[in-house]
């Protein structure tokens, strides 16, 4: 790939489109024959069904030790041949390659996690924007439940309704930490910022350096999260966590059988065993794996 015909892009395999999109459509639940051009009722579509069916996990950083890369091939075989999921930088990576293999304009962007506090962090977010019929959408799927599950309008000055949950766009472009402010509502009128971010496209290698550096942060954080249609499902560390209408039920795991069990059966994940005469839960230290 040529840059002003005087420079190659390094890493190509970035670039590739996905090895098979029906399949892909079909791993997220769509008719690989529909009809997916390019229109905002299409996109809203597009993002619920990835956000019902891929989940957000960090197990090959907790509990496989497996590097994680975002590049399609990669993507297609962990989400598409093995049912599995991944965080922001493997989601929004698989969302993306989805839309733009199907015509849609779409670049992604970098962004800082905030989550209701005031300290900005280091980059450690990825996203992605839609421009449809002239109009700018911000658009993530890679949490499983909890952010907007559909396009913001990233131009619209109101608190806009998406699918049941309040958002909107705080603008403060040419700022230190982020052009812009994705804030959630809450029914009683409190506000939270979720997370800030700049308008201007990246290159896909800008977020290689900060992938390498999130997937070693998360330590053993083990998360799994998806959405559902009464609720959410969640494992969190060693809390079997599910919400339905409203109501929360916890179930403590007790051991790698029985996180198997729900990782298969609930989460409908193809996933390695644990070797089930590892201590748990399983602990990773700084220099090393303690059992």
């Amino acid at each position: 790939m040529s840059l002003d015909g005087n420079y190659v892009i390094g890493l190509p395999e970035y670039y590739k489109p996905l090895p098979d999109l029906g399949m892909a459509l079909e791993r997220i639940g769509l008719d690989p024959n529909g009809d997916y051009s390019p229109s905002l009722e299409n996109l809203q579509k597009i993002m619920l069904a990835h956000i019902m069916t891929v989940p957000y996990e960090t197990l090959d950083c907790c509990d496989y030790f497996r590097r994680v890369d975002f590049f399609p091939d990669s993507l297609f075989e962990k989400f598409v041949l093995n049912r599995r999921g991944g965080y922001c930088y493997e989601i929004n990576g698989f969302f993306h390659a989805i839309i733009e293999d199907l015509g849609y304009e779409c670049f992604p962007l970098s962004g800082r996690l905030l989550f209701g506090s005031n300290r900005y962090g280091p980059m450690s977010h990825r996203t992605t924007v839609v421009t449809i019929d002239g109009k700018r959408y911000l658009c993530d799927v890679g949490y499983g439940a909890g952010c907007a599950e559909g396009p913001v309008e990233i131009d619209n000055p109101e608190i806009q309704d998406i699918l049941g949950s309040m958002f909107s766009i705080r603008h403060h472009e040419g700022a230190q930490f982020g052009d812009i402010t994705l804030v959630k509502h809450a029914q009683d009128g409190t506000e939270s910022d979720f997370y800030c971010v700049y308008l201007k496209p990246h290159s896909l290698l800008e977020f290689v350096l900060p992938n390498e550096r999130t997937q070693i942060s998360f330590g053993n954080r083990r998360v799994v999260r998806l959405r559902t249609e009464t609720g959410s499902i969640a494992v969190d560390g060693t809390i079997y966590r599910r919400k339905i209408n409203g109501e929360v039920f916890e179930e403590e795991i007790t051991s790698y059988p029985q996180l198997y069990r729900i990782l298969t059966e609930d989460f409908n994940m193809i996933v390695p065993r644990i070797s089930y005469a590892t201590t748990w839960p399983r602990e990773i230290a700084m220099l090393g794996i303690k059992d």
